[in-house]
């Protein structure tokens, strides 16, 4: 899966992460400056088999809408967060320090895990530190009405310089995807780690 990372605003940087294979063909990138940052062994997407991992899911509120629907009603973006014709959430991209995107690397907090939830086996790909996934405050939007493909988000009110400007005005920072449609998200490309840093 490729995550990248390169310079955004001021104190900040700006990741990208392609959940599905750009066409024609997943290329690893050739160019990226992670290894003089992380070391080469910490370098990995794991994969892990959990069957009670989905539990954790059924705290969270699930939202009435799918995530189209809901978008500019319960939350808006940072920047961009694609989706295809049928609604399948594609590539977002939103912005972190440097230290958070090589702390994430560092840490494998990048993962993908089999588990049961709602009495169907689906993968889960994580986005973010473990305790933030689990957040029992985050709200779950299903893609479609086909509820095969599921984002895990919390919703955060906007905030300036740590400071929260909007108490109603909430951001969506994604924390997982969980997702049944190993069609859509092959599992192969979720667990190749390419991570993409550029700082030029």
């Amino acid at each position: 899966m490729r995550i990248s990372c390169s310079p955004g605003f001021p104190g900040s940087m700006i990741g990208s992460i392609d959940l599905r294979p750009v066409e024609p063909g997943p290329t690893l990138s050739t160019k990226s400056q992670i290894t003089a940052h992380i070391d080469p062994e910490l370098i990995a997407i794991p994969y892990t088999i959990d069957p009670g991992f989905g539990s954790h899911f059924d705290t969270m509120k699930i939202m009435k809408g799918t995530y189209q629907q809901e978008f500019h009603h319960s939350f808006d973006v940072e920047f961009t967060i694609d989706v295809d014709q049928k609604g399948y959430i594609t590539q977002f991209e939103h912005t972190f320090t440097l230290e958070r995107y090589l702390d994430l690397i560092r840490t494998q907090s990048y993962q993908v895990i089999q588990t049961n939830w709602r009495g169907q086996s689906f993968h889960v790909m994580t986005y973010s530190y473990m305790e933030e996934v689990l957040n029992p405050n985050n709200v779950i939007f299903r893609c479609t009405d086909a509820e095969d493909v599921f984002v895990v988000a919390e919703l955060i009110p906007f905030r300036v310089g740590g400071v929260v400007e909007q108490l109603n005005h909430r951001f969506l920072h994604f924390r997982a995807l969980i997702s049944a449609r190993d069609d859509l998200y092959p599992i192969d490309y979720m667990c190749q780690p390419d991570f993409d840093l550029n700082l030029n």
